[in-house]
């Protein structure tokens, strides 16, 4: 089964003309899927129509054969974003262990915030600490954390790369190998396409394909 945009499109209210054009994709499990292109070309918005936050102008989302719908901002169970500003998607008046329990633990699911730091690389003694008391790539870690908390069957990264240093870079390119050699499906979304050849089995750039 698969997470499938076909021939989605997606325009602004009140005008303006199309933000994306009909485009292609396919996410498949346990398998990392790089999305291509320059600043403006409409990733984001793929990624957010893939997730369900927005709704397509013409084409559908599905996944596993069902009708992904948008849902008043919340995101469906079986997809978690890994957005590119750490800091805009934390709550700043949770720890990071709360940040990473509270959207599991709200759906009933058993959380080991420990173990989920340790897996992608953060000290598990930063845990009770705020967001502005640790670095962007710990941060953006955490976010990592707080996305497989939820256990997905897809996982959609929005540039979760594009501002942090090379370890913090290594360590979540690790962690989503990992978490695809054991059955998830990414979309990694990228700008870099020599980062995208290096972690993906498929590249797609809007309006192409690279196999």
């Amino acid at each position: 089964m698969t997470l499938v945009a076909d021939q989605v499109t997606y325009r602004r209210h009140g005008g303006g003309g199309f933000v994306l054009a009909p485009t292609d994709l396919t996410v498949r499990p346990g398998q990392i899927t790089a999305l291509v292109g320059p600043s403006g070309c409409g990733k984001t918005t793929v990624a957010h129509l893939l997730a369900g936050l927005l709704t397509p102008h013409s084409g559908s989302v599905s996944a596993e054969g069902v009708r992904v719908r948008r849902q008043r901002g919340r995101l469906p169970g079986h997809t978690a974003l890994l957005d590119q500003d750490p800091l805009a998607a934390s709550d700043p008046h949770l720890t990071l262990r709360r940040a990473i329990t509270l959207p599991a633990t709200l759906r009933g699911l058993p959380v080991d915030p420990d173990a989920l730091a340790e897996e992608v690389g953060l000290d598990p003694a930063l845990l009770d600490r705020l967001p502005a008391d640790v670095s962007g790539g710990q941060l953006q870690r955490a976010c990592l954390a707080r996305a497989l908390a939820q256990k997905p069957r897809y996982l959609i990264a929005d540039e979760a790369t594009a501002h942090l240093d090379p370890l913090s870079t290594a360590a979540i390119a690790r962690t989503l190998r990992r978490r695809a050699d054991d059955g998830l499906g990414v979309l990694a979304i990228t700008h870099d396409l020599r980062l995208a050849e290096n972690w993906a089995a498929e590249v797609v750039v809007l309006g192409a394909h690279v196999p």
